[in-house]
């Protein structure tokens, strides 16, 4: 299993339930990945209840994949980004846009963790996942886990204020497709999209316009979105929400929960009392544990 590279710092959280009266000590193992290339890290944590399905909150009719590029830390020079597949699932109502390779390492480690494995998959740096029109029509539900808390931001949906470029023109994916400009979230956006297909989808918050956006980007090209494969349902499966049980948090202590966990990740996890949080490198070595982790927030 792809347990990246270079540094690697194992370590384990004991998690204390009670199921029928009987305590169970779940395992948890997280990695802290360093990548030499691009001097990112890559923090990964998840609990048996992070690799159950979710609850069906809607039936998939639409997928939608994109390549998402960003940029985690600003002050390298060069600036280097980093790349994720996402998908974007539409149904008759919800939308639900997540990390493709996270999926895969849910899936894999669910398989593994039946096995009694040792060792598990880091695949996926994006845990989030941003739900629209759900838990209601008009509402979206923004899911994020910070080392062992989960929690879900519910918020109503904000729509951008496009701005149309009539005279534009680009061909994505086979389609004619046309710009539009917005000012977003703290960033200036230009979305591609197809009239073609008329869904008012796009990846992330991205959305309202006249046809699929098949291509998104910031001003800076911190955050850039390109299409790389549309598809209908072939078969009914439902699109499964995965934030029952979550905190409930506002943005605003949203915002302040990032700040607090990229200064000092471990030390966030070290300090809720879920676990102990032993760092160390491949070789069993105990090592510094990472600070003021690089934060690019996609929304400012």
């Amino acid at each position: 299993m792809p347990f990246h590279r270079s540094v690697f710092v194992s370590f384990v959280a004991l998690i204390k339930t009670f199921v029928t009266m009987k305590r169970i000590i779940f395992i948890i193992f997280f990695a802290v990945c360093t990548i030499l290339c691009s001097a990112q890290t890559s923090i990964n944590v998840f609990t048996p209840e992070d690799l159950q399905p979710g609850l069906p909150c809607d039936t998939l009719r639409y997928v939608i994949t994109y390549d998402m590029a960003y940029v985690e830390d600003t002050l390298q020079v060069p600036m280097k980004a980093a790349h994720e597949t996402m998908l974007l699932e539409a149904g008759r109502k919800v939308t639900a846009f997540y990390s493709y390779d996270a999926f895969r390492s849910d899936s894999i480690n669910a398989e593994l963790l039946s096995r009694g494995a040792t060792q598990y998959s880091a695949l996926g740096r994006i845990p989030w996942r941003l739900y629209t029109n759900y838990p209601e029509t008009g509402r979206s539900s923004f899911t994020e886990k910070l080392g062992l808390d989960r929690f879900v931001c519910v918020e109503t949906v904000e729509q951008p204020q496009w701005q149309l470029c009539p005279d534009s023109s680009a061909t994505i994916l086979g389609y004619p497709c046309r710009l539009a400009r917005a000012n977003y979230k703290g960033r200036q956006w230009s979305a591609w999209y197809a009239e073609d297909i008329p869904l008012y989808y796009g990846p992330w918050k991205l959305c309202g316009l006249p046809g699929l956006i098949l291509r998104a980007y910031d001003s800076c090209r911190h955050y850039v979105f390109d299409a790389i494969g549309i598809k209908t349902a072939d078969k009914a499966r439902p699109i499964y929400y995965k934030g029952d049980g979550y905190e409930t948090v506002s943005r605003k202590d949203l915002d302040g929960l990032y700040r607090r966990y990229y200064s000092d990740p471990v030390g966030y996890m070290a300090a809720d009392g879920k676990g102990t949080v032993r760092v160390q490198d491949q070789s069993g070595n105990a090592v510094a544990p990472p600070k003021g982790v690089p934060y690019n927030p996609i929304e400012r």
